[in-house]
C-alpha cells in the first residue's frame, strides 16, 4: 500500500513539475510568426541575410528581390544562416535588464522563436550542424585581468552543452566545419591571442604559445584553409592596418616574421577566398565617412594589393560562391570579384528598405 502510495505521490510530482515547467518555457519565449512568404525567402528563394539595427531582410543577389522577415526590440548583433536553421543574437548594450538572447528559426518553420541568454550579452556566434558558438559582450572582471565568457548551445535539444571564460575580450570570430576561431585582446596577465575550439568536442585552446602584446583584433579563414590575423585601425598603434598569415609550425612565435600586407588606413574587417583577401576600410572615428577607395583587394601569394572605388560606406561583408559580397551602411551591395586588375566592383544592388546596414550573412 506504501509502494502504490509512492508512485502515485512521484507521478504526480512529475506531472506537476511538467506542467509548471511547460508555463515557465512559455512564459520565458516568445513566438514570432512570419508569413508563407517570409517562409519562401529563407527557404527556397533567398541566398543571403542582411540586417540592420532591428530589422532582417532576406535577399536574393541573381533575382534582387528583397523581403523583411523579422523584426527584433533589441539590437540585432549577429546571423548564422544555414539550410537547416537560422539564428540572429541579440541585447541591449545600454539596458542591462533588457532581452538578451536570440531568435532561432528551423528550416520551414512558420515562426522565430526567442531563446533568453542570462549568463551572456551574445555578441559574436557560429553554427555548425545543430551547435551554436556564442561569444559574450560582457567582460567579467578578475584578478589577472577582464574574462569572456563563450559557450556552446544545442539548437536541437536546446541545451547548454559548456561554458568557459577566456582571456582578454574577443574581437573576432571565424568558423570553417567544426572548428571556430577567434582574437582576443589583451589582459593585465595574458596577451593577445589567436585560440581554436571544437564545436563537437567543447575542446580549446590558445595557437600562439607565447604570445606578445600586440593588439590583435581580426581573423580571416581563406577557402583554401590558410589563417591571417590583422591589426586594424580600431586601436591605433604602431601596429595599426597590418596582416600577418598564421603559422602553426612556428614556435616561438614572432608575428613580424608572418607579415603579409601593410594596408591602407581605416582598415576594419577582412573575408579570405582562394587566395585573396578582401579588406573593408571604415572610419570609426566618423572623421572620414566617405573614403574614395573604401575597399582592398590583396593577392595573399604575391603581397600586391589595389583599392577599389566605390561610392559607399562598407560596414560588413562575406563570400558568396566565388565573390565576395559587400554591405554598406545604406544598404547597398557590392559584388567584387578575384580579378585584381578592376578598380571597382563588378555590378551593386541597392536595398531600399535598408538605411543602417549593420550585418550580412551568406546561406551555408
Amino acid at each position: 500500500m506504501k509502494k502504490r502510495f509512492l508512485w502515485i505521490s512521484l507521478i504526480l510530482l512529475t506531472v506537476a513539475s511538467t506542467v509548471y515547467l511547460f508555463f515557465v518555457f512559455q512564459t520565458k519565449t516568445h513566438v514570432t510568426p512570419i508569413d508563407p512568404q517570409a517562409t519562401q525567402a529563407i527557404d527556397e528563394t533567398g541566398n543571403m541575410l542582411l540586417a540592420d539595427e532591428f530589422q532582417l531582410f532576406s535577399v536574393n543577389s541573381k533575382t534582387k528581390l528583397s523581403k523583411r522577415i523579422l523584426h527584433t526590440e533589441q539590437s540585432i548583433s549577429s546571423i548564422c544562416y544555414t539550410s537547416e536553421h537560422t539564428v540572429v543574437t541579440v541585447y541591449n548594450a545600454n539596458d542591462p535588464k533588457a532581452f538578451k538572447g536570440f531568435y532561432l528559426r528551423d528550416k520551414q518553420a512558420d515562426s522565430f522563436i526567442q531563446y533568453p541568454t542570462p549568463q551572456l550579452s551574445p555578441k559574436f556566434s557560429y553554427l555548425f550542424g545543430d551547435v551554436l558558438f556564442l561569444v559574450s559582450a560582457d567582460k567579467t572582471a578578475q584578478k589577472s585581468g577582464d574574462f569572456t565568457k563563450v559557450a556552446l548551445y544545442d539548437v536541437l535539444e536546446h541545451k547548454w552543452l559548456k561554458e568557459w571564460f577566456v582571456p582578454g575580450s574577443v574581437e573576432s570570430v571565424k568558423g570553417s566545419g567544426r572548428s571556430v576561431y577567434f582574437v582576443t585582446s589583451n589582459n593585465i596577465e595574458t596577451s593577445s591571442n589567436l585560440y581554436k575550439a571544437d564545436v563537437l568536442s567543447g575542446e580549446w585552446d590558445k595557437q600562439i604559445q607565447e604570445g606578445r602584446r600586440y593588439p590583435l583584433d581580426q581573423v580571416a579563414l581563406d577557402t583554401n584553409g590558410d589563417i591571417y590575423m590583422m591589426i586594424s585601425e580600431r586601436s591605433k598603434n604602431e601596429w595599426s592596418n597590418k596582416i600577418y598569415k598564421y603559422n602553426p609550425k612556428q614556435t616561438p612565435y614572432e608575428l613580424t616574421k608572418n607579415f603579409v600586407s601593410n594596408t591602407k588606413p581605416y582598415s576594419y574587417s577582412m573575408v579570405g577566398l582562394q587566395g585573396k583577401m578582401l579588406i573593408v576600410r571604415y572610419d570609426l572615428s566618423n572623421i572620414n565617412v566617405e573614403l574614395d577607395r573604401p575597399l582592398g583587394l590583396l593577392d595573399l601569394k604575391t603581397r600586391k594589393q589595389i583599392h577599389l572605388a566605390w561610392e559607399h560606406r562598407p560596414v560588413d561583408a562575406d563570400v558568396l560562391s566565388n565573390e565576395f559580397v559587400v554591405l554598406a551602411e545604406d544598404g547597398t551591395l557590392a559584388f567584387v570579384g578575384l580579378d585584381a586588375a578592376a578598380d571597382q566592383p563588378l555590378r551593386e544592388l541597392s536595398i531600399p528598405e535598408i538605411t543602417t546596414g549593420k550585418r550580412i550573412a551568406v546561406k551555408k
